[in-house]
């Protein structure tokens, strides 16, 4: 006992040193947060080291294969994740770099274990299944109440450009599927009853916390300890992100609700062994939801399509109804693509849109003097001078270069795409190292989990977008309540910003959580965030901006994730299914 807590004290300083000097040089300022990191690093080797074998123990061989390459590789990617410009450490010696890199990484696998072993060592609750459907609406209360104050603080609501554009929309007929149809029609019939961006906030925060209150409702009858809901509960209200965006007038904020709600219902088709989706009003519950997802953001058609395939291949013995819900879900899509877009004149959506990648990979070799040939440069300088390329290129935003006046579509859209696509593949393959450097800072709010020094992170607005023709603007209802919530969000976007407003994390933690509820059930837990991660890898491709809101489902599913691995189905999967 003694020499398992000097060891962890010893083993913990070293570990504590090493992480501090991953991020920033030793100074008077770190030595709080330095502290902090010693404590959680001892609790994390003595518990580890004195737990050691418990939960090994109860695995299958194929289990703790699975565990010990998860815990060589997820650390490893968490560490390049954290990675910043590390400029304190370029003129130091290549070992002293080695050794803060290793006490690092061995850093994140001790935290990881930690995080694990603790999870683990939560029993769940016993499912019940005859649980009142009056939850919902308590567990939906913290949000309704906390919401509530965001919108009095910042009356009517938060719109940009782009709400401002959806909204002028929804008020002439005049339809552009540049933002989808689907939210449009949503403001338009929400504002249908009371014309102020202020009924969007309310049919907002309504339909968020009863999707919350739903979500925890039906985790808690899965086994979830009744602490652990209402903790979620209550954190989810108090998320400074939840409560802006709430009433923000963003097509993300409803795309993402039914990303958590979608979540949800893939996990009791986990916990059922999909036969919960046999019961007609589930099915239809299911395909809705589906549909949700597919229509308030453009993404979402392939994100859902994927999602159902291989929800199909897991569950195959339900083919009939996953046959079912494919065919219902691909003819809506097209039915409303197609003869309804028509029938509304809707205009099509800007393609230039899907380029941002190409178009940052070009602009940073043009930038850097990479290698092009006369011919390609001849066709790139048609599109725009190759001079503007290297003055408007930012490489975390596209916006500048596609929407500059010298910006010439005409050369790529309608008739020349194929010429863009295959000058942009060639120019790929003679600069290999500048058009992965490019991805890679453009695709940062994706995978990176600290925001570079040269970046940055797109995450609200509280105001309405200032000069807009409908004359909408923000008008102050109580001051105090104003004062308090403001303080609040630039406390997140200060302090908080490093944990709360970059989405790498939740996705590390989602991955780290659906791993320990495959430890404690089986192999179909793997599948609960399909959803989210899809959505991660088709914005990933076409990322145009680091805005948030893009990933904002990361952090909803990041709960979800969190109670699934206190659920225990494995032994009574069968009793769900059938009670189900």
């Amino acid at each position: 006992m003694l020499k398992n807590g000097i060891f962890s004290a010893i083993a913990a300083l070293a570990s504590a040193i090493c992480t501090v000097l991953f991020f920033s040089p030793i100074h008077w300022n770190i030595l709080a947060e330095g502290g902090i990191l010693f404590l959680l690093l001892f609790a994390a080797y003595y518990i580890v080291l004195r737990n050691k074998t418990r939960f090994v123990a109860p695995l299958s061989r194929s289990k703790r294969w699975a565990a010990g390459l998860f815990m060589l590789l997820f650390p490893l990617f968490a560490v390049i994740s954290m990675k910043g410009e590390q400029t304190h450490l370029q003129h130091s010696p290549l070992a002293a770099k080695f050794v803060i890199y290793i006490g690092t990484y061995v850093s994140i696998i001790m935290l990881t274990l930690f995080i694990v072993s603790l999870i683990l060592s939560v029993t769940p609750d016993r499912p019940d299944p005859g649980k009142k459907w009056g939850y919902i609406f308590v567990y939906a209360l913290p949000p309704l109440i906390v919401w509530a104050f965001y919108l009095i603080a910042f009356f009517p609501g938060a719109m940009t450009a782009d709400s401002i554009f959806q909204w002028e929309q929804a008020h002439t007929g005049k339809f552009n599927d540049w933002h989808p149809l689907m939210y449009t029609l949503f403001i338009m019939l929400v504002t249908s009853v009371w014309d102020s961006p202020a009924a969007i906030g309310i049919a907002q925060i309504i339909i968020i916390s009863l999707v919350i209150g739903y979500c925890l409702f039906e985790l808690e009858k899965a086994g979830a300890p009744k602490w652990a809901v209402w903790a979620v509960s209550i954190l989810f209200a108090v998320s400074p992100i939840n409560g802006i965006y709430s009433i923000t007038v963003w097509k993300d904020i409803l795309y993402s609700t039914f990303i958590l709600l979608f979540t949800t219902l893939i996990g009791k088709l986990i916990m059922t062994n999909g036969d919960w989706l046999k019961r007609f009003p589930a099915f239809i519950f299911f395909t809705v939801t589906a549909l949700g997802v597919v229509f308030f953001r453009h993404n979402g058609f392939v994100v859902c399509l994927a999602t159902l395939i291989i929800l199909s291949a897991a569950f195959r013995h339900l083919w009939k109804q996953w046959l079912l819900v494919l065919s219902l879900v691909v003819a809506i899509h097209y039915a409303v693509t197609g003869p309804l877009f028509a029938y509304l004149k809707v205009t099509p959506s800007d393609p230039n849109e899907a380029l941002s990648i190409p178009t940052q990979q070009i602009a940073r070799v043009i930038t850097y003097n990479g290698k092009m040939t006369e011919q390609q440069a001849e066709y790139i300088h048609k599109i725009m001078p190759l001079d503007l390329w290297k003055k408007l290129y930012n490489p975390y935003l596209t916006d500048p270069i596609k929407f500059s006046r010298h910006y010439n579509r005409q050369a790529i859209f309608p008739d020349h795409l194929s010429t863009y696509l295959q000058t942009w593949w060639e120019i790929c393959r003679q600069n290999p190292r500048l058009v992965i450097e490019a991805m890679a800072k453009q695709t940062s709010l994706v995978w990176q989990m600290n925001e570079p020094k040269d970046g940055y992170t797109s995450m609200f607005v509280t105001n309405v977008f200032y000069g807009n023709k409908f004359g909408l603007k923000n008008e102050v209802i109580f001051q105090p309540i104003t004062k308090t919530v403001g303080t609040y969000l630039k406390w997140s976007e200060t302090a908080g910003k490093p944990f709360i407003w970059r989405p790498a994390v939740y996705m590390f933690f989602i991955i780290l959580f659906t791993f320990i509820a495959f430890l404690r059930n089986d192999r179909k837990a793997l599948l609960l965030p399909i959803a989210v991660l899809l959505n991660i890898g088709t914005v990933f491709i076409a990322l145009p901006a680091q805005d948030f809101r893009y990933l904002y489902s990361n952090s909803l599913v990041f709960f979800i994730a969190f109670l699934f691995a206190l659920v225990s189905y494995r032994n009574d999967g069968n009793t769900l299914s059938q009670k189900r």
